[in-house]
């Protein structure tokens, strides 16, 4: 498994290629599997995990055999493709990248187009019912963006990935609109402005129907099974789809008050405002864009903690200064840390911007040299959160083992 892993991984060294042309070159060495199974197509700057992961629990609920293929992993690269909430297992992963490695080779395809082929072709060959696909980045050009859904569903637009997906809320919102196909139906999150207008007008060049999930309503007394306000929005969005997919998929009222409930228990999704109960209480979230801070810090004000205490760290093309501008609000403590990645920003950079904003810092080489630091510094009453990347998160979940 080592080997097929560090094989994947080496393929991180042709970069990120947006374009069509090698998935549909390597679906089709595989005999074109993305098309043996209905899907749910899902982009957005931030809740589409969470959203995707809500749809998959519902289908899941209601008795179906659902995929679900999200990116990136927190512990383990299997949690990326899972069936009702089982992970791929190791041998299958062996056996379709060796399946896979002479087209693979031969087309030079990167990490995310050889991890997409092999998820569709898992699929077809367990004969899923239907498959709930998150984009990678972006939309037009992601990889996944080869599949006809029931449903397309776009989340939210805010300024990340914007090397690659463009520096305004309009080119962004209209790389994540690419996602809608002709005459397919398009739920939409709470989208506003000018991103609203460009996801409006492109589907309705597309002939798609578009739903407003602000207007859907989810059952009374429904106790969420993801903390935080903003799961109301993510929730709905889900059901939005859920409610399309039922041309093809009966789905009763339990099943969505069960998927809505036990998100967790059907997908294994983690660390979004999860709360591990100890001395002291320790938040795992992977917010890492400003958008997705401003939610976590909103959030976070809500709780009645004496102190925050925050081990950060983040990736080098990440907005890092507004990100932690948002989090100064919050007045912390800062535990500068760094996941074992190179796209990660250095502690000593990262401490130097946190100084430079007047926030209080601490540095820490490690994720388990943060926790220890963290831990004595949060005491008894206060919260010690860790957020800013779904690698440093990972880091610590794995540490942590819970």
């Amino acid at each position: 498994m080592k080997s097929t892993l560090d094989y994947l991984y080496s393929l991180h060294k042709f970069g990120i290629k947006f374009g069509l042309r090698n998935i549909r070159t390597l679906l089709r060495f595989a005999d074109n599997p993305h098309r043996s199974f209905r899907t749910i197509h899902i982009a957005g700057t931030n809740g589409k995990g969470s959203t995707s992961s809500m749809i998959a629990a519902i289908l899941t609920a209601a008795g179906y055999k659902v995929g679900l293929y999200t990116s990136p992993h927190l512990v383990r690269f299997n949690e990326r493709i899972r069936i009702n909430g089982q992970m791929i297992s190791d041998g299958d992963i062996v056996r379709y990248i060796k399946m896979l490695k002479p087209e693979i080779q031969r087309c030079k395809a990167t990490f995310f187009e050889a991890t997409t082929a092999m998820a569709f072709k898992y699929f077809a060959d367990q004969n899923v019912d239907i498959a709930v696909i998150e984009t990678g980045l972006g939309g037009r050009l992601d990889s996944t963006n080869v599949v006809r859904p029931v449903v397309s569903v776009i989340t939210s637009i805010g300024k990340d990935h914007m090397e690659q997906l463009g520096d305004t809320l309009a080119l962004i919102a209209g790389e994540k609109a690419g996602i809608i196909k002709r005459n397919v139906p398009v739920v939409v999150g709470d989208i506003r402005g000018v991103s609203r207008t460009v996801i409006v007008k492109k589907a309705e060049g597309k002939r798609s129907p578009i739903i407003d999930s602000s207007k859907i309503q989810l059952p009374g007394n429904l106790a969420l099974g993801l903390n935080g306000e903003h799961q109301i929005s993510n929730a709905r969005t889900a059901l939005a789809a859920v409610n399309v997919a039922c041309k093809y998929f009966v789905v009763g009222d339990k099943a969505i008050r069960l998927g809505l409930e036990r998100t967790a228990h059907y997908t294994g999704l983690r660390a979004r405002f999860e709360i591990i109960s100890g001395t002291p209480d320790i938040l795992l979230d992977v917010a890492h864009n400003p958008d997705g801070m401003r939610t976590l810090v909103s959030e976070l004000k809500n709780l009645s903690y004496n102190r925050f205490v925050v081990i950060f760290a983040v990736m080098k093309d990440k907005d890092y200064r507004a990100i932690l501008t948002v989090l100064k609000s919050l007045n912390p403590t800062l535990i500068i840390t760094q996941p074992n990645i190179d796209r990660a920003l250095s502690v000593e950079q990262l401490f130097d911007i946190s100084r430079s904003l007047k926030i209080k810092a601490v540095k820490a080489d490690t994720i388990d040299k943060a926790i220890t630091i963290g831990k004595k510094t949060a005491g008894q009453k206060g919260l010690l959160v860790i957020t800013g990347s779904h690698y440093i998160v990972g880091e610590a979940l794995e540490f942590l083992k819970v």
